[in-house]
C-alpha cells in the first residue's frame, strides 16, 4: 500500500496552526490559578507525556480561543528537541500552551492526530527540521517550515493502527524505565543493608 506524501498544512483544520500563548515575563505559578500552562519543562517520558507539575496562572486575561482541545498536537518549536505530542487532557481545568509551542489542529477526516505526532517524531522529519531550523545559538522551527513538513499519509485505518502500536510502545518504554529505576533502588538498598 502506497502512502501519499502531503504537506502538513494540507491536513490542518481551518486556522489549525497557532503559536502558544505569549505571557509577558517569567511565568509565575498561582496556587489558585484558573488556567494551566504547559511549558517545555512539563514534557515527560522522553517527550511522550505531560507531567502533573504544570504551573497555573490567572484566568482573567486568557481568552477561550487559547484553550487546548482534546487531540490538539503540541509541537516544540524552540530548541533542539522539536517533538510533537497529542494533548489528551488532564482534568476539567482549562489548559493553554506556552509560546515555545505550536498548537496544531488536525482535520480528523484526513488524518489521525496521534499518527501525525508520531510521524513528526520520526528521524526523517527530525532531519528535515534540523536542515530548516533558524538561529545559530537558540534554534527554532518557524511556522512556514512546520506547515511545509512532508508527511507520508497512508489510509486512516492504517494511521490508526500505527498510532495504537506506537502508543503501546511508548507505554512499554515508560514502564521499562520505571522498572529499571526501581530495580536499581532495590539493589542499592539491599547492598547498603549488608554494610
Amino acid at each position: 500500500m502506497q502512502s501519499e506524501i502531503v504537506y502538513l498544512k494540507s491536513i490542518l483544520s481551518y486556522q489549525g496552526l497557532s503559536s502558544g500563548y505569549s505571557l509577558r515575563g517569567k511565568i509565575k505559578h498561582l496556587h489558585n490559578g484558573g488556567v494551566r500552562v504547559i511549558q517545555l519543562k512539563d514534557f515527560k517520558d522522553n517527550y511522550t507525556s505531560i507531567g502533573r507539575d504544570c504551573y497555573f496562572i490567572d484566568s482573567d486575561k486568557i481568552k477561550d480561543k487559547y484553550h487546548l482541545a482534546l487531540n490538539d498536537i503540541l509541537f516544540i518549536a524552540k530548541g533542539t528537541n522539536n517533538y510533537a505530542l497529542v494533548y489528551k487532557g488532564i482534568d476539567d481545568i482549562p489548559t493553554i500552551a506556552s509560546s515555545a509551542l505550536f498548537v496544531l489542529k488536525i482535520n480528523k477526516n484526513l488524518a489521525n492526530p496521534d499518527f501525525v505526532a508520531w510521524y513528526i517524531n520520526q528521524s526523517k522529519v527530525q532531519n528535515y527540521f534540523k536542515t530548516n531550523e533558524v538561529g545559530t545559538y537558540h534554534t527554532s522551527i518557524n511556522k512556514t517550515t512546520l506547515e511545509e513538513t512532508p508527511i507520508a499519509l497512508p489510509s486512516l485505518a492504517v494511521q490508526s493502527k500505527i498510532a495504537k502500536i506506537a502508543n503501546l510502545h511508548n507505554q512499554e518504554l515508560a514502564l521499562s524505565t520505571k522498572i529499571i529505576a526501581l530495580k536499581n533502588k532495590l539493589t542499592t538498598t539491599q547492598l547498603l543493608n549488608i554494610v
